[in-house]
């Protein structure tokens, strides 16, 4: 199991709402499996906010190698918007993840396997 980096640190930003002590420790517990799919998270930065009759959270991943991740949910309960838009971050932390995985494999392949494997063929 990869530790590194386990529990990056985690700001929680309100706009026109109190962040309680239940929504940090929530949005925390949530958060704390999102190392599991892309370790080197660097910053956690979450933004909780009201407008009339729509809660929108919004998640800011800063990881390393400058990759910046943004995703924003918004529904009807803070709480629901916090599982939405952890969900949706760690789907497109797996995608960028395999992004990078097939596009590096598929470079070290076609070099290992381009000019040398076709010069010891004819010659």
């Amino acid at each position: 199991m990869q530790t590194k980096n386990a529990n990056p640190p985690i700001r929680l930003t309100g706009r026109h709402v109190t962040v309680t002590h239940a929504m940090k420790e929530y949005f925390e517990r949530k958060v704390a499996c999102l190392h599991l799919d892309y370790p080197r998270i660097v910053e956690v930065h979450a933004i909780l906010n009201i407008e009339k009759y729509r809660h929108i959270a919004e998640v800011i991943l800063r990881c390393s190698n400058h990759i910046t991740i943004k995703v924003s949910s918004e529904g009807d309960d803070m709480y629901a918007s916090i599982d939405q838009v952890v969900d949706r971050t760690a789907r497109r932390m797996r995608k960028f993840h395999t992004r990078l995985m097939r596009n590096g494999l598929a470079r070290r392949h076609s070099v290992r396997t381009g000019p040398s494997e076709i010069r010891g063929l004819y010659y």
